[in-house]
């Protein structure tokens, strides 16, 4: 009785804790592994400035509450004769009350917002976390308020100049090393001016503005801005013209940083090589001084920030200086004389681009005051614009003179606020989830729908209204003085994709089946990766010309001579209407200038013009653009705007009308995607008179990696089979998929099998368009024998009978009487070549060799039986049963879907092609890293990713796939790809679930696919294919070639060359093993050489079907010698087998029967033995003995190869000496990241082939000489030669 009582309250206890999880949401293991997958990007990954959160368990504080209570007042326990029934009561009395407290309003309200907002409590904890994380620390808000204060102190120490000056007799900017941060002279303007400047003391006291201001800096560097407005004596009439406002401006700020050097209240710390200036979004004329901080004195001691923080001081004017009428958008402020044009008979043209760049710094202070208003003391709206910044900046959307600005957020977050939307009471989330809503249906860019924080009860003379607004900007968002158009230079497709961001930001926050807080705030996905096609205008006399003859002079006048919005608004303005609806925006692209030292004269800014061209696959693949009627008014305007190219045709509607034709109707898929190339490259050549060689277009480069190479001539083909020249490996997957389309109608056709075949599938890459490799139709037949390059694998099955074996000997022998049966009827009805073969049929149909196998699910039960201890037969898989059922029944199902992905998305079958090429060629081939891997890796990143994101462009489906490698946490991460939505929230989350908490379980790469059945998650990858070592050289590699594109596609000089990234480095090897030329076929896809060897004759020689002699023999060499070396190859092609020692491989080993390859008696301990090298060395020999040309370390095959001569066996090359393979490099080595050398172009001498033989011939003769002289060793080499030997003297011989 006792005992059930106890239990019963047992039981009651754990109902209550089960039931307060339920309600919070929560499990038991949540508050300790949720925040587990959280991966904090740049900015979060050092000690940046932020806070640490320390958290006291609740029953620590009890029991430290406790201990300081006296005794006096503890409560007395209960005897321990008390009845039983006592002690339960007590113990209800005592743990109830605890258990069943009613929660507080704070956790009420977070319960309700979890329940309506979050569809997951891990969401909220994660938001949370990352606000904690991102937090920063106080002693930097200390730091920027107490070096605030020196600031002022500082400021109300200097003395006002007695006079005023003209510019030119400043004597301090004579005397000071110190130079202006402007430069007339790279805007092309003449200063015909002089005006006075007197430095008198600012009236207003410095104050925050920005981050620094609204409480949400944000790492890694933290950046305060200080603002210090110039008062209004500084100014005389008419200095708002011709930019002498910003030249006194330059001034002001000189003067400012050339006193801070001699200024007592930051000491002797702050030296000239601590001040840099730099242009505040890449603007030049508005420049801003960078402080580094230095010590700074406190009462506690002094305080260092390292290089945590940066300090900006902006110069602005007092609102006061002049009337904010005189910069409405049609004033004009810069006249035409400055730049050397004639003024006086033309009417002064408005200048709103100028104009708003004053109104920034006329208006700071009242904008900052509507800010503080709005942010201050309110965490949640602070929290809120940290989460949007975050999104914003991982974006790259904040960057440059065109960006949509991070202080553009802050303001709408305040429009928001005064037009209600957002109240007081919204937590952070909230906050961004309403603006990301609202952004989303703006129409900043439409008349009279753009937004105002302007009062428009107070009615100001000569306030513009928006209408006006919307005549002189394309986008629109006023500040609260009603002057100030805040979006003035916010371009309009880059706000359009700025506002589809948002609207997907808001479609993911809806969607419970993705966790859409790791791509909205975790993934970063910079701006160069959201483009397919890249226009670069760099040259700067190109750049010129375009100035000079194609700008508007209003254009010239309004930005004021900066020349990259004058080359963006003219190219932009060229390509949209020639390209209309192809493409969806139009993109630029800058990098921010680099600042410079004080001492430096202000450099030229962003003199080019990149633009990132986002394609519409609707339509830009379409060969003809159909212009109107030939008797239409605007049909000599059609004909002027695109010259020579436009034409008269005639459809089949009867229609003539004037017309465009880009390309051909029947041309290749990847010539069509170069079709929006050739419309650029027109136009350009048409308007602007730019050759080819005057810009660069980036577009397809990489896309050569699976085009047929040139060395491969297409004119010897069989006139029957003859293929073109330029073909590449996406056309000719459909010409193979079309043959066995045809080949599986014969089949079906077979009427005289005892089982009728009710469905045939292919399971090769090729029928998912994922085949890097050109297959051409070469195969032969020979007699019995068919030869193939490439064989293709499909799978059929027969209807059900319950007539086969039960035996899986008998089971098998049956499908082979099958596979004779079908081969012969495809011999005499359709007149078929077919070979039987125990695994097959192999069939050549068109030149193309297809492996047709069978599949039973017998066969699979019959490899799980298995008798228990007891006799007892079960079922239980196996590797073997896995595999098989992965080939035959789950590798059918995934090529269907993934044939159907490429149908919908047309980029991914070459996208996994070049990646499949560069995994190649890094030398990670099939048996360490899947090439289903890949595939699967990249559906995952289509099926993710929303289809206004993906990529038109195979290209850039690479270079996110690149980033994929390069920054996942493979520990962490699930790649879960739920076909067709076949999986329910339920299971997606049971998986998820199971993976977290039985990650070890899983394989390190870890990939499933609706598809799998029970074997979710572990039937892609296992724990060596790939393991965690090769994981890490591919996360490795992924990042130098990110590294090595990222700055090809924004530096102005460099180009994207595809030798740079398929290329693989030779250093980090201990020995390569070079394979004979005529040995190894060539690839017909396209070749950059090898760092390895120099290249050699192509051999096309076709090997026997299905023979695969390198991969098997590489597959040797791993399984008997994995313990003591990694082997890499490049399977496409690749004719050198690289190899790296293992660490270990030095030390002494125990003596085992079964462990002995490669091994020799220890001589320091004769029950020891190690590892020798030159043993291993002969047995790789002896195992490519009919395929290896010679074996050394990677600078003796290079240069042997390069001198095409073969030195002896017993030379250094063949047996490397200890400086070779040092035991301490190890494994390190192979990580190292290296520069990718470039392509050997070298040719061996004609004579390679005598000298090769008469070498191997000496070679052979000194071997047979010095064999007596080898000592005992023990391996494959020399046990093969042993094996006529008695046992027992082989046993002495190896005890001596």
């Amino acid at each position: 009785m006792v005992k059930n009582k106890r239990k019963s309250m047992e039981e009651v206890e754990s109902d209550v804790a089960e039931d307060s999880m339920i309600e919070n949401g929560t499990s038991e293991g949540d508050s300790e592994d949720s925040m587990d997958d959280i991966k904090i990007q740049e900015y979060l990954e050092n000690d940046d400035g932020f806070s640490e959160r320390e958290e006291l368990d609740s029953s620590a504080k009890d029991k430290e509450k406790a201990q300081k209570e006296p005794k006096s007042k503890r409560k007395v326990k209960e005897p321990m004769e008390a009845s039983v029934t006592t002690v339960t009561q007590a113990k209800l009395k005592k743990t109830n009350p605890d258990k069943m407290k009613p929660p507080t309003l704070e956790e009420i309200n977070e319960l309700k917002e979890t329940r309506n907002l979050f569809h997951s409590n891990l969401f909220r904890l994660q938001v949370k976390e990352m606000l904690a994380e991102l937090k920063v620390k106080d002693k930097y808000h200390n730091y920027v308020n107490n070096w605030l204060e020196h600031f002022k102190q500082f400021l109300s120490k200097l003395q006002t100049q007695p006079q005023k000056e003209d510019m030119n007799k400043q004597g301090w900017i004579r005397s000071s090393k110190i130079k202006l941060p402007i430069s007339l002279e790279n805007l092309g303007v003449q200063q015909l001016t002089v005006f006075q400047f007197q430095f008198i003391k600012a009236k207003v006291s410095p104050y925050l503005i920005g981050a620094a201001a609204t409480q949400t800096l944000l790492g890694p560097k933290l950046v305060a801005d200080i603002c210090l407005a110039m008062p209004e004596e500084c100014f005389q009439k008419e200095n708002y013209l011709n930019l002498i406002y910003d030249q006194k401006r330059a001034y002001y700020l000189t003067y400012i940083a050339n006193k801070l050097l001699s200024s007592a209240e930051f000491g002797n710390e702050l030296t000239i090589d601590k001040l840099k200036f730099s242009y505040y979004n890449n603007n030049p004329l508005k420049a801003v001084l960078e402080i580094a901080p230095t010590l700074i004195a406190r009462s506690s001691g002094k305080i260092n920030i390292a290089n945590k923080l940066l300090l900006r001081l902006f110069i602005t004017a007092e609102e006061s200086s002049f009337k904010l009428s005189r910069f409405v958008p049609w004033n004009n402020n810069v006249r035409a004389r400055i730049f050397g044009d004639d003024d006086e008979e033309t009417l002064p043209m408005a200048t709103p681009n100028y104009n708003a760049g004053v109104l920034f710094d006329l208006t700071m202070q009242r904008n900052q005051q509507l800010l503080h208003g709005i942010f201050d003391g309110r965490k949640n709206f602070q929290e809120g614009l940290v989460l949007l910044k975050v999104w914003l900046r991982q974006r790259e959307f904040d960057v440059g003179f065109n960006g949509f600005s991070a202080h553009l957020l802050a303001m709408f977050v305040s429009y928001l606020y005064k037009q209600r939307k957002l109240h007081v009471n919204m937590s952070s989330y909230q906050v961004a989830r309403t603006v990301w809503n609202q952004l989303a249906y703006s129409a900043w860019d439409e008349d009279g729908k753009g937004i105002s924080l302007s009062d428009n009860s107070t009615d100001l003379a000569n306030q513009p209204t928006l209408e006006q607004f919307h005549t002189y900007y394309d986008v629109v968002f006023v500040d609260a003085t009603g002057f100030y158009n805040m979006a003035a230079n916010l371009t309009p497709d880059l706000y359009r994709r700025v506002r589809l961001e948002a609207k997907l930001a808001v479609d993911m926050l809806n969607d419970m089946k993705i966790n859409s807080f790791q791509i909205l705030f975790m993934t970063k996905f910079p701006l160069y990766s959201q483009f397919d096609n890249l226009l670069k205008i760099n040259k700067r006399d190109i750049v010129e010309q375009i100035i000079e003859m194609h700008v508007a002079p209003a254009d010239k006048y309004n930005f004021a001579g900066y020349t990259h919005p004058l080359l963006l608004k003219v190219v932009v303005s060229l390509l949209r209407k020639g390209l209309g609806e192809r493409v969806r925006a139009l993109l630029p692209i800058e990098q921010p200038t680099d600042a410079w030292t004080c001492t430096d004269k202000a450099p030229d800014c962003a003199r080019y013009c990149h633009l990132g061209i986002v394609l519409n696959p609707e339509k830009a693949f379409e060969v003809l653009d159909k212009g109107p009627e030939s008797i239409a008014e605007s049909a000599n305007e059609f004909r002027k705007f695109w010259g020579d190219k436009a034409q008269l045709r005639r459809f089949q509607d009867g229609s003539i009308t004037e017309s465009v034709v880009w390309a051909a109707t029947t041309d290749s898929l990847w010539k069509r995607r170069l079709v929006v190339r050739s419309i650029i490259a027109h136009l350009l050549q048409h308007h602007f008179q730019l050759e080819n060689k005057d810009f660069d277009y980036i577009a397809g480069e990489l896309d050569i990696s699976y085009r047929l190479t040139p060395i491969f001539k297409t004119e010897k083909m069989h006139e029957k089979f003859k293929v073109e020249q330029d073909v590449d490996a996406e056309d000719t997957s459909l010409h193979v998929i079309r043959s066995f389309d045809d080949l599986a109608r014969k089949l079906h056709a077979l009427n005289e099998l005892p089982l009728e075949i009710v469905s045939i599938s292919g399971i090769s890459p090729v029928f998912r368009y994922c085949e890097p490799v050109p297959i051409l139709p070469q195969a032969r037949t020979m007699g019995e024998q068919i030869y193939a390059m490439q064989v293709q694998y499909g799978v059929i099955q027969l209807g059900l009978s319950g007539k086969w074996p039960s035996e899986l000997g008998a089971l098998r022998a049956l499908k082979v009487a099958f596979y004779i049966q079908i081969a012969k009827l495809l011999r005499e009805k359709h007149n078929l070549r077919a070979k039987v073969t125990y695994d097959g049929i192999l069939v050549n149909k068109q030149g193309y060799c297809f492996a047709i196998e069978m599949a039973h699910p017998k066969e699979v039960a019959l490899l799980k039986k298995e008798k228990s201890e007891r006799g007892l037969i079960q079922y239980v898989d196996c590797e073997a049963s896995i595999a098989l059922e992965k080939r035959h029944y789950v590798l059918p199902k995934v090529t269907g879907a993934l044939h159907a992905l490429y149908q919908v998305h047309n980029s991914f079958g070459g996208t996994v092609m070049i990646a499949k090429r560069w995994l190649g060629s890094q030398l990670l081939d099939n048996g360490i890293w899947p090439e289903e891997c890949t595939e699967l890796l990249i559906a995952a990143q289509y099926l993710k990713t929303p289809a206004q994101q993906i990529p038109c462009s195979p290209q850039t489906g690479f270079i996110r796939f690149l980033q994929l490698l390069a920054g996942a946490d493979w520990r962490s991460e699930l790649f879960l790809l739920n076909f067709n939505n076949t999986m329910d929230e339920n299971a997606v989350a049971d998986l998820e679930h199971r993976f977290s908490i039985e990650r070890d379980t899983f394989p390190p790469l870890c990939i499933a696919t609706s598809f799998d059945q029970q074997h979710m998650g572990n039937l892609w990858t296992s724990l060596n294919k790939p393991n965690v070592n090769v994981l890490a050289r591919a996360t490795l590699l992924a990042r130098h070639a990110v590294s090595i594109i990222e700055g090809a596609l924004l530096s102005t000089k460099d180009l994207l060359k595809p030798g740079r990234i398929f290329i693989a480095s030779n250093s980090g090897y201990d020995l390569v093993i070079q394979l004979k030329p005529d040995m190894v076929p060539n690839s017909w896809a396209h070749e950059f050489g090898t760092a390895f060897t120099v290249r050699t004759k192509p051999n096309w020689r076709l090997p026997l079907a299905d023979s695969n002699f390198l991969q098997n023999a590489v597959a040797k060499l791993r399984e008997a010698y994995s313990d003591f070396a990694a082997f890499f190859y490049n399977p496409h092609g690749g004719k050198e087998i690289a190899l790296i020692w293992k660490p270990d491989l030095s030390n002494e080993r125990d003596f085992k029967v079964t462990e002995v390859n490669g091994c020799a008696l220890s001589s320091k301990n004769a029950q020891k033995v190690v590892v020798k090298k030159e043993i291993l060395i002969e047995d790789f020999k002896f195992i490519l003995k009919d395929i290896y040309q010679r074996i050394g370390t990677v600078d003796e095959v290079l240069s042997a190869s390069r001198n095409a001569t073969i030195p002896n066996v017993n030379e250094k090359m063949h047996i490397a000496g200890p400086k070779s393979f040092n035991r301490n490099l190890g494994e390190n080595r192979y990580f190292s990241k290296s520069d990718v050398d470039e392509a050997i172009t070298e040719k061996i001498i004609p004579n390679l082939k005598s000298s090769s033989k008469n070498a191997n011939i000496k070679a052979k003769q000194r071997a047979s000489k010095n064999k007596s002289a080898k000592g005992p060793k023990i391996g494959v080499a020399s046990q093969s030669k042993k094996i006529k030997k008695k046992v027992k003297s082989s046993q002495v011989a190896i005890k001596k």
